[in-house]
C-alpha cells in the first residue's frame, strides 16, 4: 500500500522541460505506451470514487502489466499537501494480463472504460516526473512528497504553469463538454495517431 500525492501541470513545453531536466541531472526512465482498462460492477466503484485498473505498459524492448486499486481521494493531511491529489493505492504486477482480466470478469467486474497514453518518465530528487501524451491533451505530472514536489516545480519552472488535481477522466469529461461532444468515459488513439506518436517517440509499431 502507498499514498499517491501528485499534481498535474498544463500547457507545458515538453522540449524546454527536457532541457531543464537534463540541466538538473534528472534521470530518464525512457518512453512507453500505456493501455489501461477500468473495471466496474454496475458502477459500484465509480459511485464510491474507487478505481480498479489493469494497465499494460510497452517499452521499445519489454512490457509489463499492473493491477491497481485506488481508494477515494482524501483531504490534505498537512498544510504542504494543499492543492495536491491524495489517495491510497494498492497495486501488484501481473504475469498474465489475459488471465487476470478473466479473473476480474469471472467476479462480474467488467470493462467500463479504456484509455491510452504515451508516457515519458524521469526521476529527480525523489520526485517522479511524467510527460503524458493523451488523445486530447498533453500534461506533466509530478508525484512524490508534497514538499519535494514544490521544490522541484520551482527548479523546473513548472510553478508558472496552470495546475490541476483532477484525474484524466475528469479532464477528459470537461474537454468533451467544451468541444460540444457527448459524454464518453474512454479515450484512445486512432490507429494513425498511435502510429505517428510511436514513430516520433521511437517505439516499435503496433503488432497486428
Amino acid at each position: 500500500m502507498s499514498c499517491e500525492v501528485e499534481r498535474k501541470y498544463l500547457d507545458v513545453d515538453f522540449s524546454r522541460l527536457r532541457e531543464r531536466l537534463t540541466a538538473h541531472n534528472a534521470r530518464s526512465e525512457g518512453v512507453h505506451f500505456e493501455r489501461n482498462i477500468l473495471f466496474d460492477k454496475q458502477d459500484e466503484l465509480l459511485g464510491s470514487r474507487r478505481l480498479l485498473r489493469l494497465r499494460s505498459r510497452q517499452w521499445a524492448d519489454h512490457e509489463d502489466h499492473i493491477l491497481t486499486l485506488k481508494l477515494p481521494p482524501v483531504a490534505a493531511r498537512t498544510p504542504a499537501e494543499a492543492g495536491f491529489k491524495i489517495r491510497e493505492e494498492r497495486e501488484c504486477r501481473v504475469e498474465d494480463r489475459q488471465t487476470m482480466q478473466g479473473i476480474l470478469e469471472g467476479l462480474d467486474y467488467l470493462p467500463a472504460a479504456r484509455y491510452e497514453k504515451f508516457r515519458e518518465s524521469w526521476q529527480m530528487d525523489g520526485v517522479h516526473i511524467d510527460m503524458d501524451i493523451l488523445p486530447f491533451l498533453q500534461v506533466v505530472e509530478l508525484e512524490g512528497e508534497a514538499e519535494h514536489i514544490r521544490n522541484i516545480e520551482v527548479l523546473l519552472e513548472l510553478d508558472k504553469q496552470p495546475t490541476s488535481a483532477d484525474s484524466y477522466h475528469i479532464l477528459h469529461k470537461r474537454w468533451r463538454a467544451e468541444q460540444g461532444l457527448p459524454p464518453e468515459r474512454s479515450f484512445v488513439f486512432s490507429p494513425s495517431q498511435a502510429a505517428q506518436w510511436r514513430a516520433a517517440l521511437h517505439l516499435p509499431p503496433e503488432e497486428d
